[in-house]
């Protein structure tokens, strides 16, 4: 040992050598402290926090409030496509059949979920920033245009194909942000943000049935139109927290293309995607058929309307509450104890009474809503249950893709 060396302690044989620290001159303590604030203060570099950290943030909250204005004249125009169905075939459309007007809505909802096999791993790569305004345009001139629409082609090609481009987009975007976003309160979350397409399916069949005797057709799809802007455009800038809360964790490796099907390769997530086909029949055939029950027993068709309306209002505490208690309990065991409890309420309300009493019809809408709302929002949360947070956007696509059959 020189006398250049730092001084350490002497032990004795046996005992462990501890080294006395070196005394960090100025200039390195100097050096250090400028690396440290330069890494603190670098605004190019992302956010790294955990996802406690990012769900205690205002920001990432403000993306729930633009997820929950996009998924309004998304999905929920998309759960009111009857009436408009129902108007198209009585006015421009009456010399065609019920089946082929139709094949409009069928298109729409076909395309709308198939397309977002292809948006999925785009937002995984990009974000919201350029796939939120190019579909909130898209659904914005999907209505204005559709007030000119007189044929049936025009129909088709302004709805059935372009329309579809715009809700593929704004659905993949609004749940895909809240479920990269969110863990640890991924089922609140989630549960707000797709309460919007509850309100959509209030809102959007009580406005139209209001505007069309007196307005007509143009007019009413004016304001459908105005009514999107109002809601779309306002939730661009709800979306701009998002890229400095994402963590760099939960950027995917590669760009890779925007086609990928690894999910399939994935049997936990073929297992949510066959139990969530199963549910659909259940969900869209009930809601469906009910107007036509409530007729065929007897009841009036406002008869049939309300029960939707009911349906629709229910649905929004459905969407939220279990989100709430499956993030305490587990989002698996939420689902599963809603699917027993509404099947108890169907065997000993719908089944028995339901074409007998209109009271005992009306109860089983509210409790139906409760129920179906809380599968359509808890199913996305078991869904990120199966991937990482970086590859939420493709799972989704591939989710929403595997029960397109099941809605057409």
């Amino acid at each position: 040992m020189s006398f250049l060396d730092p001084p350490q302690a002497i032990c004795r044989p046996g005992e462990e050598r501890v080294a006395t620290p070196v005394p960090m001159s100025a200039s390195d303590a100097d050096a250090e402290a400028d690396v440290e604030a330069g890494q603190q203060q670098d605004p190019e570099q992302p956010l790294e926090s955990t996802p406690r950290d990012i769900e205690s943030t205002w920001g990432a909250w403000l993306c729930v409030l633009g997820s929950f204005m996009f998924l309004v004249p998304s999905f929920g125009f998309m759960q009111s496509l009857g009436t408009i169905q129902s108007y198209l075939s009585i006015n421009q459309l009456s010399d065609y059949s019920t089946g082929e007007v139709g094949w409009i809505s069928s298109v729409y909802l076909f395309l709308s979920l198939v397309l977002g096999l292809l948006v999925g791993p785009v937002f995984d790569a990009r974000g919201p920033r350029i796939l939120a305004p190019v579909g909130a345009v898209l659904m914005i001139a999907t209505y204005l245009l559709m007030a000119e629409c007189k044929m049936y082609w025009q129909f088709m090609l302004c709805l059935g194909v372009f329309g579809s481009i715009g809700a593929a987009l704004t659905m993949v975007v609004a749940v895909s942000a809240v479920g990269k976003l969110f863990v640890r309160r991924r089922g609140f979350a989630m549960g707000i943000a797709l309460a919007g397409s509850s309100i959509g399916s209030i809102v959007f069949p009580i406005m139209l049935r209001s505007t069309f005797p007196g307005l007509g057709w143009k007019w009413s799809m004016r304001i459908t139109g105005f009514f999107a802007a109002g809601l779309m455009l306002p939730a661009l800038l709800c979306f701009l927290p998002y890229q400095r809360l994402v963590p760099a964790t939960n950027q995917p490796t590669t760009k890779g293309s925007a086609l990928n099907l690894g999910a399939f390769r994935n049997p936990a997530f073929n297992l949510v995607t066959a139990s969530m086909f199963m549910l659909e029949f259940v969900i869209f055939g009930t809601g469906a058929l009910l107007p036509t029950i409530a007729t065929g027993a007897g009841f009036t068709p406002e008869n049939g309307f309300l029960l939707l309306a009911i349906i629709g209002g229910t649905s929004t505490i459905g969407r939220v509450v279990p989100g709430i208690v499956g993030d305490r309990v587990g989002h698996f065991n939420v689902i599963l104890a809603m699917m027993a409890i509404t099947i108890v309420f169907m065997g000993t309300l719908f089944v028995p009474f339901g074409t007998t009493s209109a009271p005992v019809l009306y109860a089983f809408s509210a409790l139906w809503g409760v129920g179906s709302g809380s599968f359509l929002s808890v199913t996305p949360v078991c869904l990120g249950k199966t991937c990482e947070a970086k590859e939420y956007g493709t799972y989704y696509g591939n989710f929403s893709t595997q029960i397109t059959a099941d809605i057409n």
